[in-house]
């Protein structure tokens, strides 16, 4: 079982990162959780269930994700996040896609994207969890 965000580009500030590279190293003390570029432009090849995010996905409150990411890792094991950039996602990934899940009614670029999907993640395995982080 694993959990992978796949971003469109690489991210080049050194904050952003570092807080990111927090939230999947603390995600990791619950299942494997990892961040990569799609280099080569595979994002639709992904084993398991491949999730875009879209800003007209599924909304979710903390507790209503970590339900639903439960459920998924149970039926599929493998889960791949993937974030597009500014002109939203890649037309092989938004084919593939089985979801689409939104973070925000805003607009936000992917590096914050990133960020904010890397904390709801660490948020969601703490509630699967019972960890008294959400609370």
């Amino acid at each position: 079982m694993l959990i992978k965000i796949v971003m469109a580009s690489k991210i080049k500030e050194p904050e952003i990162k570092a807080l990111v590279d927090r939230y999947i190293k603390m995600s990791n003390g619950f299942m494997p959780v990892s961040v990569e570029v799609d280099k080569n432009r595979q994002g639709a090849q992904q084993k398991g269930l491949l999730v875009g995010m879209d800003p007209k996905g599924t909304k979710f409150t903390s507790e209503s994700f970590a339900a639903w990411l439960n459920k998924r890792v149970e039926t599929y094991g493998d889960i791949t996040f993937y974030i597009g950039e500014a002109e939203g996602l890649p037309a092989d990934v938004r084919a593939s896609a089985k979801e689409f899940i939104s973070l925000s009614e805003m607009t936000m670029a992917h590096r914050v994207s990133l960020l904010v999907l890397a904390e709801q993640v660490y948020r969601a395995l703490t509630i699967i969890n019972g960890h008294p982080y959400h609370k």
